[in-house]
């Protein structure tokens, strides 16, 4: 199967660089445990690595092979131990009752199809956790909903230097289906080469949003009671502003 992220692993770090506000939240949540921490949608490891470095012990899975060997030179480069594993939580065999927090950071459960693969995703992680283990679920607030008014405009959402020095624009044009909950986003990277030739390469991801009782059911079908939920990674309650919606739940079955 094509890797569906290959073209974004190039340029995700260049784009990312300065994310930095939720580490400190995801931290002080690992540091609650003495059990070891799974970070599911790693991508080039930009958490991953942090609590690793802050002494958990972690593990982290992404379906990118691309993005996985980032995470890996990530990993090697700041003397980070981690063990990364390829494919989806649904996919990968993780070892029961293991973790004591699993983070599924940053819009990475937009990424689950359908509510059958939100559902098996989030069983499959109840299983790998801990009894009384906490779950945290990033998604995107009120203030960031699927938007069909600007459909098909692009927006730049990046401009700045790849990992050459030459320049380079990211923007985004999406397609947004309010009944569907989904957005169609392609991602297209523009820079002028040196024979002054404009190149351009894309990807294109599909999306399914959830919405804070959806996302409360789902988990309590999953076996999971929620605990919190917060508008942003300082924990400040959710409000119709917030651009973030952060979910923790907790595992009450054994």
């Amino acid at each position: 199967m094509a890797d569906g992220y290959a073209t974004d692993a190039e340029f995700y770090d260049r784009i990312h660089a300065d994310r930095e506000a939720d580490i400190g939240l995801w931290q002080a949540f690992a540091a609650r445990t003495d059990r070891p921490v799974l970070e599911v949608g790693t991508g080039t490891g930009r958490i991953s690595v942090a609590l690793a470095l802050a002494g958990a012990t972690v593990s982290a899975i992404d379906p990118s092979p691309a993005m996985l060997a980032r995470a890996r030179g990530r990993a090697e480069q700041r003397g980070a131990d981690v063990a990364f594993f390829q494919g989806t939580a649904d996919q990968v065999a993780l070892e029961p009752d293991h973790y004591g927090f699993v983070l599924i950071p940053a819009d990475v459960f937009l990424y689950c199809g359908d509510g059958e693969q939100q559902l098996a995703t989030l069983r499959a992680l109840a299983a790998c956790m801990t009894f009384n283990g906490l779950l945290a679920l990033d998604l995107p607030g009120p203030a960031m909903a699927l938007d069909p008014a600007t459909n098909g405009q692009p927006q730049l959402v990046f401009s700045g230097a790849g990992e050459d020095g030459d320049a380079f624009d990211a923007w985004h044009v999406h397609e947004d289906d309010l009944g569907a909950q989904s957005r169609w986003l392609r991602v297209i990277y523009e820079w002028v080469a040196a024979d002054a030739v404009v190149r351009r390469r894309t990807s294109e991801h599909h999306l399914r949003y959830v919405y804070r009782f959806e996302a409360e059911y789902l988990l309590r079908l999953a076996g999971l009671a929620v605990a919190d939920v917060y508008g942003d990674y300082d924990i400040g309650p959710l409000t119709n502003d917030s651009e973030r919606m952060i979910i923790t739940a907790r595992r009450l079955r054994g």
